[in-house]
């Protein structure tokens, strides 16, 4: 079997027009892509007679190439070529390529796609097409929508994907072959030159991303999925667990990093130089003290789910548990309590909320610790400074609250949060 790669311009006139025809029509059809389909560099594949790969979808690879086939684009009319480009840009921007959970394509690829490789693409497919149901856009014949696999609309390709499993042979034997951009396996017509790179993809994401928000605002008529879509990308969620793991770690990591001089213990030197009292080097074991807002806007499940959080940390990177106090504070500070689980922990209070008395409470204590924690809905008034030679890390449970500039603060979503 021969390929060969050509150029747009390879093609006759007519396919050349046909082509830009197509995009044209794509970018009336959904504007928010118009600068997703523009950034597609078409690739024309030459085959023998008679063709040994189905390139009738237009398939991708995530460089943004995308392969044409001389013949299908000549019997093709715009309206479905320009389907499929919308087709290809979607596999694209959701990262079906990235997101393929299956085992790798088989080792001669004579053999064609593995079942893996099949169900994620009719899955990917069927994530995608219903939200390719525009005004003015005709599904081909051979598009897989949920129905046709007997599955609801508005899943994501993940869930397709379970709900087509041990159906292997149930497939049908007329899907398309979307390419490397809906499964990231390779495919023997990928010309594996530059292209699309992946700063410049990210950047696209962005720019489309912010299309279709101005579209939703001024046009009202913008597919569920791709509303979805420009949220994450534009405001993604974060994990708020990883974002406070890392906060703890960098103040534990640099409190454990100060390394002086001490003169309790003689140093391993010392037989060298018998007649010099030698220093040893100490390393101090982080003392951490965490505050727990009590004001009665404040929900029992989501502190001590919160706080399981913060103690199962510290201990899993060495903070001794005779080390950690807990101090609960609304409109003032209570005495403070040592715990060996976060469920011993007697949340006190239910007043007003003042979290200047708690930090202040904290930093009072003897040995003075090193980090604080404070676990707050941020309406509070805060201290105008900072607790001498003491890091502060807020976990704030409600976005309108507010922070101290000289905190780190992680925001902890409440619906990510596990009420009791």
């Amino acid at each position: 079997m021969t390929l060969r790669l050509r150029r747009i311009d390879a093609l006759p006139p007519d396919q050349r027009r046909k082509w830009a025809a197509a995009r044209v029509w794509t970018a009336r059809r959904a504007p928010y892509l118009a600068s997703a389909i523009l950034a597609l560099e078409p690739i024309v594949v030459e085959q023998d007679q008679p063709p040994s790969y189905d390139l009738r979808a237009f398939p991708s690879d995530p460089a943004w190439h995308v392969y044409l086939d001389p013949d299908v684009v000549a019997t093709a009319d715009v309206p479905e070529i320009g389907f499929w480009l919308l087709h290809q840009v979607t596999h694209l921007l959701r990262h079906h390529g990235h997101r393929f959970p299956g085992a790798t394509a088989q080792e001669n690829p004579l053999a064609g796609r593995n079942a893996d490789q099949r169900r994620w693409n009719l899955a990917g497919d069927a994530e995608i097409d219903d939200d390719l149901t525009i005004d003015g856009v005709t599904l081909p014949d051979r598009a897989i929508t949920p129905a046709s696999i007997g599955q609801p609309d508005a899943l994501v390709a993940e869930q397709y994907w379970d709900a087509l499993s041990g159906n292997d042979d149930g497939l049908p034997a007329d899907q398309p072959d979307c390419g490397t951009g809906a499964d990231g396996q390779p495919r023997d017509w990928n010309a594996g030159v530059p292209g699309l790179s992946e700063t410049s993809a990210k950047l696209l994401e962005r720019d489309v991303a912010r299309r279709i928000r101005e579209h939703t605002r001024t046009r009202g008529d913008t597919p569920a999925g791709w509303r979805r879509w420009s949220d994450d990308v534009l405001e993604p969620i974060v994990n708020w667990r990883q974002v406070l793991r890392a906060a703890i770690r960098r103040g534990v990591a640099d409190i454990a990093g100060r390394v002086d001089f001490n003169y309790r213990r003689p140093s391993r030197r010392a037989a060298a130089h018998p007649d010099i009292v030698l220093p040893s080097l100490r390393q101090p074991l982080p003392r951490v003290a965490v505050v727990i807002d009590t004001s009665g806007s404040m929900s029992d499940g989501m502190l001590a789910q919160v706080l399981g959080e913060v103690s199962g940390l510290l201990a899993s990177i060495g903070v001794a548990r005779d080390r950690l106090h807990v101090v609960c504070c609304d409109a003032q500070a209570y005495e403070s309590q040592r715990v060996l689980a976060a469920k011993d922990v007697r949340l006190l209070g239910g007043g007003g909320t003042d979290m200047g008395a708690g930090i202040a409470a904290a930093a009072d204590l003897r040995p003075r610790p090193d980090l604080i924690i404070v676990l707050t809905d941020g309406h509070t008034p805060w201290p105008h400074r900072p607790p001498g030679r003491t890091k502060v890390v807020v976990g704030l449970m409600d976005k309108a609250g507010s922070v101290p500039e000289w905190a780190t603060s992680v925001l902890i979503e409440p619906d990510q949060t596990v009420r009791a």
